[in-house]
């Protein structure tokens, strides 16, 4: 079809009608196409022709005359859709602070403890309209609900947002024909992406946001060369027990840990004995995503040359975290459009406010990818292997440690695989398979702030010419068709 400027394709009356209507949604031709119906409620030129075959030339123009543009009908459904999807979501689309209430809300349906872990992945997949949307790996130990954090979070999104794995082959994202523009790729286990192949095209998608890969197939006329084109731009959450992934992966993502700790487990055993709210609607958070997907998606964030000039450049990972960073805070913005003023662009301008609430939510996850800090959990166990050595022991066992934190061995293994991984411990045991004997290793760093108070940047914003904040237009309607809910059209 390249180089044909309008393409028309015939819509029939039946399912097959709305069929080619949701391919044509995915298709790279879309922008070039005129769905084209026939008076009389012919189902094709076959049948248009055998109706009257002395006029067929005249009566086919005519219906072309009257096809409608593929982009102008899908325009009209989107503000159909969106005048809907804002009816229902309004009252939580107008909040100020829409991640308090979804902290509330999904605690209720009984994940406990994980209220700054849930907000994040919640924000990640806000952004996947963006040119590089934010992206994260949720790592824990076996049965500490990594799992079905994901999980309930996803309950706040229609299915369109995201794509769910728990496997895949190594050619998958290659291959498949799920569409991943502007959605997000769930993994619930980090091992099904285990191949260096698999890592490759999983790279591809993240930093160019699409996956171009030219392959050999077997034709009539012998092997023949074949580029796949996957089109993005797609975000990833993906869920291990590994301390680490891939290395050229990990730094495409922000490391978020679920808690071990003896508190956690009692309020998780809290909120099971408790069950879930079988009263919750989510009816309006996933229409206030649906609304989100049909507004506005470019953000201008006036202070971010002050954010990037406060930022300490100790790290050469910094200059991607950078960006996650900044696609948090559009992400933010986004998700409070209608509560923010845009330039004289159509821009949504970010606020302060922004900055705040992604800077409360990953400081801490920045700082630690970086190294320029060290978590409390890791303080605690590299503190009580010195304290094992001062009381005149010349290493400490993983059992040592456990006991004397109060957790029990396999999280304290986890944390201590953490400390050695950073440099912190080290095992003096050369023998495989025998307990660890842990010694100390590098000091612990200093703290260092790495994302600067927001205070500091309340000064810093550059003034912008504004618009008023309008609310959503009502439905487009057209006097010769109208498009309807399952995407057909009626003239």
């Amino acid at each position: 079809m390249d180089g044909i400027d309008s393409i028309f394709v015939v819509i029939e009356l039946d399912q097959g009608g709305v069929a080619v209507q949701k391919w044509l949604a995915t298709s790279r031709i879309r922008e070039r196409v005129k769905l084209l119906r026939f008076d009389g409620g012919y189902k094709d030129p076959s049948e248009l022709f055998i109706h009257d075959p002395d006029n067929f030339k005249a009566n086919l123009r005519q219906s072309m005359a009257r096809a409608v543009p593929w982009v102008e009908v899908m325009d009209q459904q989107a503000a159909t859709e969106k005048a809907r999807a804002w009816a229902i979501c309004r009252t939580l689309a107008e909040d100020g602070n829409i991640l308090s209430r979804f902290s509330q809300r999904i605690e209720r349906l009984g994940v406990a403890g994980e209220s700054k872990n849930s907000k994040l992945l919640y924000l990640m997949l806000t952004s996947r309209h963006q040119k590089k949307p934010a992206s994260g790996i949720l790592k824990g130990p076996s049965a500490g609900g990594k799992s079905y954090v994901v999980d309930q979070v996803l309950r706040f999104f229609p299915p369109s947002a995201y794509y769910a794995l728990t496997s895949m082959s190594e050619h998958a994202l290659a291959y498949s024909e799920e569409p991943l523009v502007c959605r997000f790729l769930i993994l619930y286990e980090a091992a099904g992406i285990s191949t260096d192949f698999a890592n490759y095209l999983l790279r591809s998608l993240l930093s160019e946001g699409r996956i171009r890969y030219e392959t050999v197939e077997k034709t009539s006329e012998g092997m023949k060369p074949k580029l796949i084109d996957r089109e993005g731009p797609t975000g990833t959450i993906i869920t291990t027990t590994q301390i680490r992934l891939h290395p050229e992966n990990e730094t495409r993502l922000l490391s978020v840990n679920i808690s071990d700790t003896p508190e956690q487990t009692r309020s998780i055993l809290l909120a099971i004995s408790e069950g879930e709210d079988e009263t919750t609607d989510l009816s309006q958070w996933q229409a206030l995503q649906r609304w989100i997907d049909l507004s506005e998606h470019r953000v201008v964030i006036p202070y971010a040359k002050a954010l990037a000039e406060q930022v300490p450049p100790v790290a050469v990972r910094l200059r991607r975290d950078f960006t996650q960073i900044l696609n948090l805070i559009k992400s933010h913005t986004i998700l409070h459009q209608a509560i923010r003023k845009k330039d004289a662009g159509g821009r949504l301008i970010a606020t302060i406010e922004d900055y705040a609430a992604v800077r409360e939510l990953v400081s801490e996850v920045v700082s630690d990818g970086v190294e320029a800090t060290v978590s409390q959990t890791i303080r605690e166990i590299v503190n009580a292997v010195s304290k094992i050595i001062e009381s005149g022991q010349p290493s400490a066992t993983v059992q040592q440690l456990a006991t004397a934190l109060g957790i029990d061995k396999s999280a304290a293994s986890r944390r201590y695989g953490v400390a050695k991984s950073k440099g912190y411990l080290v095992n003096n045991e050369k023998q495989k398979g025998k307990p660890a004997q842990i010694v100390m290793g590098d000091p612990l760093p200093e703290t260092m702030e790495i994302l600067p108070d927001p205070k500091k940047l309340g000064c810093c914003s550059v003034a912008v010419e504004t618009e008023e904040i309008h609310p959503p237009p009502p439905p487009v309607q057209n006097d010769s068709y109208e498009v309807m809910a399952d995407g057909q059209l009626t003239y």
